[in-house]
């Protein structure tokens, strides 16, 4: 039987109209570890998803070894209205997961004073950990990571390099979309940059991203790419579109109380 765990055959995705994954074919061995790299909007979230399964290719093919069981961490993990150590034993019942090893993790990330919060008050960083928590209590045959911890504390960081790479030598395949040189350095086999829908190997020189800062403010409509952490809200945004951002930014009254180049 062959190494290669999933096979991409010419896959293409198109969101209207517009090809983000174009006539890729690549093999993908089992065991490894894969970063994808590369600007936003360049199609590395739709790559987890078409790998994972969770979307379909436009055209083109995917073929798995066998039948993949899937952990998946969005970049975005969803607050509801329950709390944190209510839904991550719920998972753990699910899994068929002991409560001492969901315990140990909550407390490995430092979250052990929210497990009574609720998911929907958490802020991004903690909700992200949520998400690393749930796939780290079962892992299966692919662990799927967008932008795991992007911009978290570096304790947090270490626990998260040290745990996934305990699964990668038990065998667990592991794809990543990242942005953070370290994570990539300590958790990849190989690195793939996304690029006009191709994949190229290595990482690449990318379009240079700014984080923007924004006060909170309830009366204001959130933007479609702001996400929330803490009192603040932050979005992504390319050097060629900063200017053009920031001054419609104070055109709608937000106040602006940062902006630093996302590494």
């Amino acid at each position: 039987m062959s190494d290669a765990l999933i096979t991409l055959e010419n896959a293409t995705k198109i969101y209207g109209g517009k090809c983000v994954i174009d006539s890729v074919s690549h093999e993908f061995i089992k065991g490894e570890s894969i970063a994808f790299y590369g600007h936003n909007g360049c199609g590395k979230s739709t790559m987890l998803k078409l790998l994972s399964g969770l979307i379909s290719l436009s055209g083109g093919d995917i073929r798995y070894q066998k039948k993949l069981r899937f952990s998946y961490v969005p970049e975005k993990f969803a607050g509801t209205e329950i709390k944190m150590i209510d839904y991550l034993t719920g998972i753990a019942r699910i899994e068929n997961t002991d409560r001492s090893l969901v315990n140990g993790l909550i407390k490995d990330f430092f979250l052990g004073s929210m497990t009574g919060t609720r998911m929907d008050k958490l802020s991004k960083g903690s909700l992200q950990k949520v998400g690393v928590i749930q796939a780290l209590m079962a892992p299966h045959d692919v662990i799927v990571l967008d932008e795991p911890l992007s911009g978290q504390d570096a304790d947090s960081q270490e626990v998260f390099i040290t745990k996934v790479n305990a699964l990668r030598e038990q065998g667990v395949t592991v794809f990543m979309s990242c942005h953070e040189r370290k994570l990539i350095d300590t958790l990849s086999d190989k690195v793939y940059t996304i690029d006009q829908g191709k994949l190229v190997s290595g990482m690449h020189a990318e379009e240079s991203i700014y984080i923007v800062r924004v006060r909170r403010n309830e009366k204001l409509a959130l933007w479609p790419q702001m996400s929330i952490n803490g009192n603040r809200n932050e979005m992504r945004v390319s050097v060629a579109s900063l200017k053009e951002t920031v001054m419609k930014l104070y055109e709608d009254g937000w106040e602006i109380v940062g902006i630093e180049e996302h590494d």
